[in-house]
């Protein structure tokens, strides 16, 4: 397993280094929706796994994220303000709601066409397989009705 996950991070541009610890990942989770409200969710997201598994940062330290955040552009104050005032923790809470409330009790989980559930790590082969199931069924949909 630990092989496939290297493998995978290596293909997005990622060094994953042996973690000793287990991290409070709430902190990071509101860096990356402050990122999300100022257009930088994905440039959050890539960074913040990187200092995470390249050891470049610790994602439960106040300092490390607004740190990286800034590293992106964002206001760095803003930013320590949002995270001391725990300004994203309704958000946190009602995302972790919804995933529970759809069975998602792992990390990554992946939800396809509101059909298909796959959690944890998958090889790319088993994510191909769900996108042809739902294209063949989208297919399948139009030819029965033409006019709809």
């Amino acid at each position: 397993m630990h092989s496939h996950l290297q493998t995978i991070a290596e293909s997005v541009g990622l060094q994953m280094q042996s973690r000793d610890v287990i991290i409070n990942s709430r902190r990071a989770l509101g860096a990356a929706e402050f990122a999300r409200e100022h257009g930088k969710f994905e440039e959050m997201h890539h960074a913040l796994f990187k200092a995470h598994w390249e050891g470049g940062g610790r994602l439960e330290d106040v300092g490390d994220l607004v740190r990286i955040g800034t590293d992106l552009g964002l206001d760095g104050e803003d930013l320590r303000a949002a995270l001391e005032e725990h300004r994203y923790d309704a958000v946190i809470d009602e995302n972790r709601r919804m995933a529970s409330a759809m069975g998602i009790d792992a990390i990554p989980a992946h939800v396809f066409g509101r059909r298909y559930l796959i959690l944890g790590a998958q090889p790319y082969e088993v994510l191909k397989q769900v996108v042809h199931r739902l294209t063949d069924a989208d297919e399948t949909l139009r030819a029965e009705h033409p006019d709809e």
